[in-house]
């Protein structure tokens, strides 16, 4: 039979109740969830961004390599010998108090900008520093700056103080009394060809509150160099360079450069360029000295055709070329640099490749060697000309000897890198080419208390190229460099072969006729899905299946190849063709790793292309209003095979703002994602997380942005990241990590990304939220790298916990962390009112403003963010009351095994939030399971006598006070006299041999012998050593030294009991009160 349909009033009241119930199931989950927050909510996707609270326990970590970048600027002062500021060109001012030996940052935090051009020292107070942003050696990666910097203690702080629109400085000239008098040689706009009206020689005369523009000549003309007569300050020389940069063009030399002369502080100026034996015709960069020794005598190092150094012996009336050599003016755009000697009149460098000195006013001069080369700037002490800094391509570094001996210049991680890659060794190595140094590759951990030289060395390429390490083979990398040069590099056997797609060297050759126009940084890439294809461009794609050894060009010219951009570079007095002026070349380029035979490629000009037939043919989807740019990075999509994202710039163009495309149909369309990121923080680089979909980052001029909702908002990721450009960014699936190359700081990791992919809404809104902390190696490295060291940072060495904390009455509240195994049973708990030893912790305003004096098992509850690190080991021994002394071992308990386990959020005694984790081995290693259960249990057994052993001798000290105490009181009977004194005796003969009593300090023991507790604690370390089964001799150790203090313990064990002695007897009779 047929069932009848339910009426609709029961169907309503049934409706009701069950929504009745369901609400009130809702009311109560809510409830709980709302109490203390936790994961109680379902997560969601993010479609805003987050305060800075929520990310503010994440730190980059600086890993090297400490050796020197570019360095332009340097000063020091004649009462502070020992004294001296480098600016680099990216990195920030760093300070040296020794002499070179170590040196310091000390405008991270202050600095908008990375690239200083110009730093001087007042000479009338040393503690008063100007510092000029943005250099002049017109590279065509050079960064602009953002005006100028001035500290008035010492480069403790730095305050802005104008010329925001100078971008690039050349010169500070303080004068020599008056530490508020200042004149600077702003450079201006360098890129394009419009120019800018804030350029020529500024002075102030109240310290930098306010600036007069006090010599001009055009838009397109710049100040690059100034010098004041020391020994009369109304008496200026400043020169003028017009000269500029565009993507295909330097030019360097026109009208309006020229030498100016002032004779009253720089209110006024006079051209004495065509003064009597000045050079005829154009004129481009010029340097300029005046001798301290002799006003009279003044130096000009001139770029003309018929340049080189002249010389004035009667304050720049008349002047004669006194020496032409090309090794002196040779690349002048990027030189002409002359400095006076303090010493003699006859004294004069000049920096060019070489570090050169005449000491015979200018007519000959000698090379004096250095750590570096590509010198631009140097400093020498008025009172002492054998004490110098000079500034160059590796640094800053300093002499006392007139140059015989320098410091090291791998003293500072400056350097500057151009892309980075990683491969997926175990710990993953980091490969980048370093500006005029080699290539590198270093490791990202080590199990050494930092990363030093020994993890580090040169990979394929040179300074300028692309690497791509072999996915197969750890040892082998691909490399390039600029004119096209490629090779391959075994590591292991040294050995290099040269694989050019063509190797026809075109070094000073325009790229208008050249076959193959190979970018300064041509791209180099191994397919992801067949590591025995191997791409590089030029303007055309070029593949390889033999490891270089042939060559396949797979597509037509994928640029605008506009000859007329092609044409050679430099002039119109020197010309200067590297690669880095080729135009219309393939500057980035890429295949999807979700679909083989995807390749995208992108253009210097901006033009983009994509293959979907593995090169057959090739489509241009450059996005529609995208104006010429530079395509500086490509990155398809990780988890869709149609998507990609584009980041581009124009910054040669003088257009910085930012520009950043994503795609979802293989360019078809494109929608610019670039909101939140400031409009004049022009970018280099995006990628997206391979773990989470629409999780991003891009890398700018100043820093790193990340999006958690695919483009659509943007926001700071600088956290702990100084200001500097950020030229690549590379995320590390496997460990999570996201690498940082930058331009004048070296490699940045930030580690443990889980927490980004774990961050949104939900964590916000709980009052309590405990991230799902990542899988943790047990690889025992250290982290405790001290400022101004030359060791790269390890990641923290331990399970790293992150909690979210959004309740304001948290400080009211315990807050704990419980580390349990998989079972439950509880393995430490950590809290934020105690330590481990039960002592209470208080709290003052300032406790999380010094979180290094915070013990490391007490755990904070700042707003926001919060990170505890638990160095996976399970109780120790209990501590010995007083003085502790072992040799070789200490009381700490044995470090958990690989598996499962378990992490707690406790409030007030309730557990909130609970998640899961795994500890696992290093995987080089082949220690099994059964290998670390043993070595854990018997480094557990041995804690434990060991914990026994400590604790009686804690009884043994608290009850021989108590005897002592009775023989006090009973001073005048004979007999209990005798039994207390018996008793002592008992206790201080096992006390003797449980510990060494006479050992007072840590050497001691070499002169008395460790005792059975400092045995065991050496035997603990001893098997807790490495990751490896225990020895048959460990377990006899043990099984000997174990069976020596149960001797021992039970010779005291009926004292300390208090049973059955006469004397106990007797004292109860009196009523003489005795702890048992």
């Amino acid at each position: 039979m047929l069932r009848q349909p339910m009426s609709s009033t029961f169907n309503k009241a049934l409706s009701i109740i069950f929504l009745v119930f369901f609400l009130f199931l809702g009311i109560n989950n809510t409830a709980i969830a709302q109490r203390f927050g936790g994961n109680q909510m379902e997560e969601g996707v993010s479609d805003r961004t987050y305060s800075s609270s929520a990310m503010q326990e994440l730190d980059y970590r600086n890993i090297g390599p400490f050796r020197g970048g570019r360095s332009v600027a340097v000063s020091g002062h004649p009462d502070q010998p020992d004294t001296y500021y480098a600016g680099f060109t990216g990195g920030g001012v760093y300070k040296t108090s020794d002499g070179g030996k170590n040196w310091v940052n000390i405008s991270d935090g202050f600095f908008k900008t990375g690239s200083v051009g110009a730093i001087t020292v007042a000479p009338s107070d040393p503690n008063i520093i100007y510092a000029g942003m943005g250099e002049t050696c017109i590279r065509g990666n050079m960064s602009p700056g953002d005006g100028m910097y001035k500290s008035v203690d010492g480069g403790k702080t730095w305050t802005h103080i104008g010329l925001p629109e100078s971008h690039f400085i050349g010169e500070i000239a303080v004068h020599p009394k008056d530490k508020d008098v200042a004149w600077v040689a702003v450079m201006g706009h360098a890129f394009g060809t419009e120019g800018n009206k804030e350029r020529g020689v500024y002075k102030t005369t109240d310290g930098g509150k306010t600036w007069q523009k006090v010599l001009f000549h055009n838009k397109h003309t710049g100040a690059v160099d100034i010098e004041v007569d020391p020994n009369n300050p109304r008496i200026l020389y400043a020169s003028l360079w017009e000269a500029f940069r565009n993507p295909w063009k330097m030019s360097s030399g026109g009208k309006g450069s020229g030498l100016y002369k002032s004779t009253d502080g720089g209110e006024t100026w006079k051209n004495i360029s065509q003064r009597p034996g000045m050079p005829k015709g154009l004129l481009g960069k010029i340097g300029v000295a005046v001798s301290p020794v002799n006003s009279d005598r003044v130096w000009a190092i001139i770029e003309n055709e018929n340049g080189g150094v002249f010389r004035s012996d009667d304050n720049g009336k008349s002047w004669d070329r006194i020496n032409s050599e090309r090794n002196l003016r040779q690349r002048a755009w990027y030189y002409t640099h002359i400095m006076a000697g303090t010493e003699s009149e006859n004294e004069v460098y000049v920096l060019n490749v070489g570090f050169y000195k005449s000491t015979d006013g200018g007519s000959s001069f000698e090379r004096i060697g250095t750590p570096h080369t590509d010198h631009h700037d140097l400093w020498i002490d008025p009172n002492n000309s054998d004490r110098m800094v000079v500034a160059d391509d590796g640094g800053g570094q300093v002499t006392y000897n007139g140059g015989k001996s320098w410091s090291s210049n791998h003293k500072y991680s400056t350097a500057q890198f151009y892309q980075v890659i990683t491969d997926n060794q175990f710990p993953y190595w980091i490969y980048g080419a370093q500006q005029d140094n080699s290539t590198v590759g270093i490791k990202n951990r080590t199990a050494d208390y930092g990363i030093d030289k020994r993890d580090w060395h040169p990979v394929a390429g040179g300074e300028s190229g692309y690497i791509a390490p072999d996915p197969e083979n750890a040892n082998v990398t691909y490399g390039g460099s600029y004119g096209g040069y490629f090779n391959k590099f075994n590591s292991f056997t040294n050995q290099s072969d040269r694989i050019d797609v063509w190797p026809d060297n075109p070094m000073g050759a325009g790229a208008k006729d050249l076959k193959y126009r190979f970018q300064w940084t041509f791209p180099i890439y191994i397919s992801p899905h067949n590591p025995d294809l191997l791409y590089a461009t030029s303007q055309f794609v070029h593949r390889s299946d033999d490891e270089g050894m042939s060559w396949d060009t797979i597509s037509e010219d994928l640029t605008r190849n506009d000859k007329s951009k092609q044409e050679e570079s430099g002039g119109p007095i020197t010309k200067d063709d590297t690669s880095v002026e080729y135009y219309n070349t393939i500057f980035t380029f890429a295949e999807s790793p979700v679909k083989q035979g995807v390749l995208w490629t992108g253009a210097d000009d901006g033009l983009i292309h994509v293959s979907r037939d593995n090169g057959d043919s090739w489509t241009n989807v450059t996005p529609d209003g995208m104006p010429e740019s530079l395509a500086s990075i490509i990155d398809p999509s990780p988890h869709d095979a149609g998507t990609a994202y584009l980041a581009a710039n124009r910054y040669k163009f003088d257009d910085f703002q930012p520009m950043l495309y994503k795609t979802t149909n293989y360019g078809k369309s494109w929608t610019k994602i670039t909101d939140g990121i400031p409009k004049k923080d022009f970018t280099r680089v995006i990628r997206e997380d391979p773990n989470k979909e629409g999780l991003l980052y891009a890398g700018t001029q100043t820093g790193v942005y990340v999006s958690f909702n695919d483009g659509e908002q943007w926001q700071p990721l600088q956290l702990n990241l100084p200001s500097v450009p950020v030229t690549d960014l590379a995320v590390h699936k496997r460990e999570k990590d996201l690498v940082v190359a930058t331009q004048g700081r070296s490699f940045w990791i930030l580690d443990n990304l889980s927490v980004l992919h774990q961050l949104n809404d939900n964590v916000i809104n709980s009052g309590y939220y405990l991230y799902k902390p990542e899988t943790t190696y047990l690889f025992g490295n250290h982290t405790d790298v001290q400022p101004g060291q030359t060791l790269g940072e390890n990641p923290e060495d331990g399970v790293v916990v992150h909690y979210n904390i959004t309740d304001a009455a948290v400080d009211q509240k315990e807050v704990q962390l419980q580390f349990a195994e998989p079972d439950g049973d509880v393995i430490r708990t950590f809290s934020n009112q105690e330590d481990l030893d039960g002592n209470e912790v208080k709290k003052s305003e300032k406790f999380y403003e010094k979180e290094h004096e915070v013990s490391p098992d007490v755990l904070t509850t700042k707003q926001g963010q919060n990170k505890f690190v638990w160095n996976m080991r399970y109780p120790g021994a209990t501590d010995l009351d007083g003085r502790q002394i072992l040799w070789a071992g200490s009381t700490r308990g044995p470090t958990a095994v690989p598996g499962a386990y378990k992490v707690r959020l406790i409030v007030d005694g309730e557990t909130v939030n609970e998640q899961s984790f795994k500890i696992t081995k290093d995987p080089r290693i082949e220690t099994t399971q059964d290998d670390f259960e043993a070595q854990f249990d018997l480094q557990q057994t041995i804690i434990a006598k060991l914990d026994t052993t400590h604790k009686t001798i804690n009884r043994i000290r608290e009850m021989r006070k108590e005897l002592m105490d009775v023989k006090k009181e009973y001073a005048n009977d004979k007999q209990i006299q005798d039994r207390i004194h018996s008793l002592l005796h008992t206790l201080s003969e096992v006390e003797g041999e449980l510990m060494q009593t006479k050992a007072e300090s840590f050497q001691d023991v070499l002169n008395y012998p460790i005792k059975l507790n400092n045995k065991l604690a050496s035997l603990a370390n001893t098997v807790g050593t490495g990751d490896g089964r225990p020895t048959e001799q460990q377990y006899a150790v043990y099984k000997e030294l174990a069976s020596k203090v149960d001797s021992e313990l039970k010779k005291v064990e009926p004292i300390l009991r208090g049973e059955t002695s006469d004397l106990i007897e007797e004292l109860e009779q009196e009523s003489i009160p005795i702890e048992n």
